[in-house]
């Protein structure tokens, strides 16, 4: 052979019409031309079977019920009737409060369910379907800072960050043999939904996406009525409970590789829980000591399992929703035991804790 170059002129649809290409004769003497361009060409239509597959799962009724059926035939239904009203009680006012600010949401109800698995976590998959495990009502008892790491899902859903890391999933797990041509049709689909179904707690969800889901949880969950401060007090709780890094947690929500650190993340939510009250509620020198308008209104005992600390940022999450409200321009006061302001309750005192009436004292001598 001349040693020119040989060119090639094809017709590919599916590849945006006419190119060219050259190849070197020593490169073509290596390998079968026409074989490695059907198996390009070949690939490329298979990449979009993959494609829509997932736009079937993810933006279609059947596919989402679909989905949804083969998560509850892998990880099974729990039987626990009380979390199970409870989890309906958290998905049904979340989806008030993201409605909120984003209606889109009842375009695409979210299909969840309850699962037996004993570990904290809950997983958003495609298509708003999620499954809850069990033991995230075993960390805490605190509806407010379980309904946080349920917004936190819900912020993937509505963002649509699985999508990338799902993609990125089923092209590995399935592209070679697709490639291959070895598989298609309801083969195709059955491995597919395998592969959805075993990664939901592991999809690779990107930092930044991970920040944006605890920035909506905050949002979502304050919209909802829930405390502002159980973002900070929940992964204050995580810190004391299972340390700083996630070694004891599985699942995307605690992934120790790429995700933000714990410490961070309860930082930042502390940071929102001030930014909302105008920077009038503040901690005193890292320490537990809440304070208003940087004077000293209380240091929170311990209660039960719950830390000072925990428990100082449910403190300051009903203070924080009481200015924005703008409660505070109202007279402190007690009502049944717990410490007032206007409509929103701040604290109820326990054991350890100054009384009720000394709290109102001072809260209406600082606030």
């Amino acid at each position: 052979m001349k040693k020119t170059s040989l060119s090639f002129m094809i017709t590919a649809g599916i590849l945006g019409g006419i190119f060219t290409f050259s190849v070197s004769p020593h490169l073509a003497d290596a390998f079968d031309l026409s074989g490695t361009l059907g198996a390009v060409i070949g690939g490329a239509q298979q990449y979009r079977q993959i494609d829509a597959y997932m736009d079937h799962i993810n933006n279609t009724d059947d596919g989402r019920n679909e989905y949804f059926q083969a998560l509850i035939k892998d990880l099974g239904v729990s039987d626990n009737d009380y979390y199970a009203r409870l989890l309906d009680d958290i998905m049904g006012r979340l989806t008030q409060g993201i409605g909120a600010s984003d209606p889109s949401i009842y375009n695409k109800p979210y299909l969840y369910f309850l699962n037996a698995d004993q570990t904290f976590n809950a997983s958003c998959g495609l298509g708003h379907v999620m499954t809850v495990n069990e033991g995230i009502f075993n960390l805490s008892e605190n509806i407010d800072e379980i309904a946080v790491v349920i917004a936190h899902e819900m912020g993937h859903g509505q963002k649509d960050h699985v999508l990338h890391g799902t993609r990125k999933k089923l092209k590995t797990a399935i592209g070679g043999t697709i490639l291959a041509g070895a598989i298609g049709g309801s083969a195709f689909s059955d491995k597919a939904m395998g592969v959805l179904t075993q990664h939901i707690n592991n999809v690779q969800i990107t930092k930044k996406a991970e920040w944006e889901a605890d920035n909506l949880a905050f949002d979502y969950c304050y919209q909802a009525g829930y405390n502002p401060g159980a973002g900070a007090a929940l992964w204050e709780r995580v810190i004391e409970k299972k340390g700083d890094t996630a070694g004891n947690f599985i699942g995307e929500i605690f992934s120790p590789n790429d995700h933000p650190g714990h410490r961070e993340r309860r930082d930042n939510y502390e940071k929102k829980i001030s930014a909302l009250s105008g920077g009038r509620v503040t901690i005193k020198n890292n320490s537990d000591v809440v304070q208003i308008n940087k004077k000293d209104f209380l240091k929170p005992a311990p209660l039960a399992d719950m830390s000072s600390t925990e428990r100082k940022y449910l403190v300051m999450g009903n203070l924080a929703a009481a200015y924005d409200h703008g409660q505070n321009i109202y007279d402190a006061y007690v009502q049944n035991g717990t410490v007032m302001l206007g409509n929103q309750a701040i604290f109820t005192p326990v054991s350890g804790d100054i009384s009720a009436e000394e709290a109102v004292a001072i809260l209406n001598q600082i606030k």
